[in-house]
């Protein structure tokens, strides 16, 4: 996943996801991890929306959106993100939602033009809650983010997230569910060792299956790699394998040097015997450090500058930027959910075949030619 830095030039939304994958991962190595960049970075660019002046500057640098006139770098994010989902919710095809709402305080009036755009780009709405009651603000949000996410993600907030101080909560849902174009037999399923990091081990559920994938030896990762389709669409999980137990962390340190689509472009179609172990991930992150390292820094000070959100209201700030995340992968296919938050506040076999046997930690992305759905890693089945 290739790193970039500084000033963007065009976009290049896939470099905003292979970023904070690298920040994230650094900070999780013994853990399970999901998390959706298509969420977070379609919430973070409706912020931008209401983000001026060197706040601006800095989230239009981070996300990747390229240079230009702002309402024209957001109106290209916005139609790529449309067209994504849109095409992949054909019928029999997977179900892939989002999205996006903002919960604003009813004593704060939302900018005219902010509520028109993000309705016009992102299909979002504005819903004013009393947060001085925080449970039944709690729960009016959570209760809009299990609904959009088929009750995947839940309790994303806690009671004590809002408040009478609280500005306004940002909020992104992803959802998506599919089916292999290839399904894998439950009666070839087995009992198997899954080696974990540091020489443990433990028993999971493995699936099997032999046919045609699109597969790849990647020498200069010390790793192989392989494509599983979802049916009639273009989406599909790239699982990328170390060859050593205990090669993650160096694979995904390297992945910063690369670009996911190039690494697809690698494949080629090859019989395979596929090992893949049942899982099921649960993961929750503070995004706000990640974001500061990635240079979104003003929007969390004194210095932030959102005064195209609200009308005629005292400097605003985000104070936190909370994800989190669900997949389940099985023998029909995947089932994943996320959601984003922002808070704003006052400042064996034929020899010529290919083996591929998971049975040790691995990265996994959910994308298709243009965006990164959901990546992470699996450290434990």
């Amino acid at each position: 996943m290739a790193k970039s830095t500084g000033a963007s030039t065009s976009p290049n939304y896939n470099a905003f996801a292979a970023d904070l994958f690298t920040l994230v991962v650094d900070n999780s190595v013994d853990r399970n991890v999901v998390f959706s960049p298509a969420s977070i970075q379609t919430c973070l660019t409706v912020a931008y929306l209401g983000a001026e002046g060197e706040t601006a500057e800095e989230m239009r640098n981070a996300l990747k959106l390229g240079e230009g006139d702002k309402n024209a770098v957001i109106k290209k994010y916005a139609e790529l993100v449309k067209s994504s989902f849109k095409s992949t919710n054909a019928q029999g095809g997977p179900l892939l939602k989002i999205a996006n709402r903002v919960f604003a305080n009813h004593n704060l009036k939302i900018s005219g033009t902010f509520q028109k755009l993000a309705k016009e780009y992102f299909d979002t709405t504005a819903k004013l809650l009393n947060f001085e009651n925080a449970a039944e603000s709690v729960a009016a949000i959570n209760g809009w983010v299990e609904e959009q996410t088929n009750n995947k993600i839940q309790n994303l907030l806690q009671e004590d997230s809002v408040n009478s101080d609280t500005s306004a909560i940002l909020v992104n849902a992803i959802y998506f569910k599919a089916k292999w174009t290839r399904q894998f037999s439950e009666s070839s399923t087995r009992k198997s060792t899954f080696y974990t990091l540091n020489n443990g081990h433990v028993h999971v559920d493995l699936m099997y299956q032999d046919d045609y994938f699109r597969y790849a030896d990647l020498p200069e990762l010390d790793a192989t790699a392989l494509e599983m389709q979802y049916e009639n669409s273009d989406l599909s999980m790239l699982i990328i394998l170390p060859r050593e137990v205990n090669g993650l962390q160096n694979l995904e340190s390297k992945l910063s040097g690369f670009n996911i689509s190039q690494i697809a472009e690698r494949l080629e179609g090859e019989h395979v015997d596929v090992f893949l172990p049942r899982f099921r991930i649960e993961f929750d992150i503070d995004l706000k450090e990640p974001l500061k390292k990635m240079g979104i820094t003003s929007m969390f000070s004194s210095n932030a500058n959102l005064a195209g959100l609200f009308v005629s209201s005292v400097p605003q700030k985000i104070s936190e930027v909370k994800h989190k995340a669900f997949l389940d992968v099985n023998e029909a296919g995947s089932e994943a959910a996320a959601a984003t938050y922002l808070k704003i506040v006052p400042m064996s076999l034929n020899l010529n075949q290919k083996v591929f046997r998971v049975d040790h930690p691995f990265f996994f992305a959910i994308r298709d030619k243009t965006s990164v759905y959901f990546s992470g890693h699996v450290v434990q089945p």
